[in-house]
C-alpha cells in the first residue's frame, strides 16, 4: 500500500472510531476502543518515525501510550476462575406406577365399526 493511502486509513480510521465514541459511548469510552485508539496511534507514529517527523512520532507515541493506559486491564486475556455455586440438593426421583387396576368397558373402537374381544377375569370371550 502506498505511504499516502496508509496514513489517509489510519486517520480515516481514528476520526470515524472518535465519531462513533462520541455517538454511542458513555463517557467518551465504547468498549475497547482505547486499544482501537492504541493500535492506530502507535501504527501513526511508527508511519511518521519512518517519515523522518520524529516530533509528530513522539506526539502519537505519547497519546498511544495514554490509550494503552486508559484500556481495560488483564480481564480479558485470562478467563474467569471456576468458583463453587450454591445449589439445591436434588429430589429423589419419584417411582410411578400408571397401569390401571380396573379394565375400561367402553371402546372407542365401537362408533368406527370394529369388533372388539373383551375378555374379562369373570366372563367368557364375547364379542361386541
Amino acid at each position: 500500500m502506498k505511504p499516502h493511502f496508509a496514513h489517509a486509513r489510519l486517520l480515516i480510521d481514528i476520526f470515524s472510531v472518535k465519531l462513533l465514541v462520541a455517538l454511542c459511548g458513555r463517557d467518551g469510552v465504547l468498549l475497547d476502543s482505547h486499544l482501537f485508539f492504541y493500535h492506530r496511534y502507535f501504527e501513526l507514529a511508527e508511519y511518521h518515525a519512518l517519515s523522518g517527523h520524529v516530533a509528530k512520532a513522539a506526539k502519537f507515541d505519547a497519546i498511544a501510550e495514554a490509550h494503552f493506559q486508559a484500556a481495560p486491564g488483564e480481564d480479558d486475556d485470562h478467563p474467569p476462575t471456576a468458583e463453587a455455586m450454591a445449589m439445591p440438593v436434588p429430589q429423589p426421583p419419584i417411582v410411578t406406577n400408571a397401569v390401571s387396576t380396573t379394565r375400561a368397558k367402553r371402546f372407542p373402537f365401537r362408533s368406527a365399526g370394529f369388533e372388539v374381544e373383551v375378555r374379562t377375569p369373570n366372563e367368557s370371550t364375547r364379542v361386541h
